[in-house]
């Protein structure tokens, strides 16, 4: 009974003070909504070739890919060989140096 009360309590606070008065009045977004959906998120796998080894291998990845450029980056969690750790997202398009 006292958790009803309590419950009311808040409810009617709330209407008093005007705080949920955003649900009536929605007030634009800055800036617009050119970039809602921008971003995807999707889970693949992709195939990577060791030239040391001469050896092929898949893995499963998650993937970021920009709608509005068509770039792709995949995500990366690793502990280096000095034992930092890293988490980053890395582009999948690598293109080679310009000599």
């Amino acid at each position: 009974m006292i958790c009803l009360r309590i419950f009311l309590f808040v409810i009617s606070l709330c209407f008093l003070t005007g705080n949920i008065s955003f649900a009536q009045n929605p007030k634009p977004i800055k800036g617009g909504c050119d970039d809602l959906g921008r971003y995807q998120l999707f889970q693949g796998t992709y195939t990577a070739f060791d030239l040391k080894r001469q050896e092929t291998y898949t893995h499963q990845g998650i993937f970021l890919i920009d709608t509005k450029t068509g770039k792709v980056s995949r995500y990366v969690n690793k502990i280096d060989s000095q034992g930092k750790y890293i988490e980053t997202w890395l582009p999948t398009d690598l293109l080679p140096e310009k000599q």
